[in-house]
């Protein structure tokens, strides 16, 4: 697991303890694991943790189909419902941009099925075999191609109309 993952799970599970501590429930955090101890008066006890990765979300054990399990349960999934909305509202809106053909000489990695993908652009031709040479001696596995890449001039007028 990446420890960026490891943070934002940690922070999801701190935020459902949260809210779990203003309905009257105990938590303590369990060390070196993502799960927690949740606890009430008159309740039994119950474990918040995360599945491996396969599933990769939250479960809450034992798993059993008393009232008090299921109430549980609806404030977790609330809580996490509203984070992820709160994350996707916050997240930069990706715009697509367009292609700078101002620098002709372009990287593209060959793909399966007959794909490209634009790594670089550079304004000459040393510069982009250079740029191979090195991303070739840190990505041995993948294919690179340098290329002259000039927009045909349907695609060029409409790149200016949109200027």
């Amino acid at each position: 697991m990446k420890h960026s993952d490891w943070l934002r799970l940690q922070a999801e599970g701190e935020s459902i303890c949260a809210t779990l501590r203003q309905q009257g429930y105990q938590c303590r955090k369990q060390t070196k694991r993502l799960s927690w101890k949740l606890c009430s008066l008159g309740q039994g006890d119950y474990i918040l943790t995360i599945t491996p990765t396969p599933v990769s979300d939250w479960t809450l054990i034992p798993h059993n189909t008393s009232p008090q399990r299921e109430q549980l349960w609806q404030l977790i999934e609330h809580t996490l419902t509203s984070i992820r909305e709160e994350v996707m509202k916050t997240q930069p809106k990706r715009a697509s941009q367009a292609e700078d053909y101002s620098r002709p000489w372009a990287i593209v990695r060959l793909l399966p099925d007959a794909r490209r993908y634009t790594v670089a652009r550079f304004v000459n031709r040393q510069d982009a075999e250079d740029h191979r040479r090195f991303l070739n001696r840190f990505m041995p596995a993948a294919e690179f191609e340098v290329l002259f890449d000039v927009p045909d001039a349907q695609l060029q007028r409409a790149t200016e109309e949109e200027d």
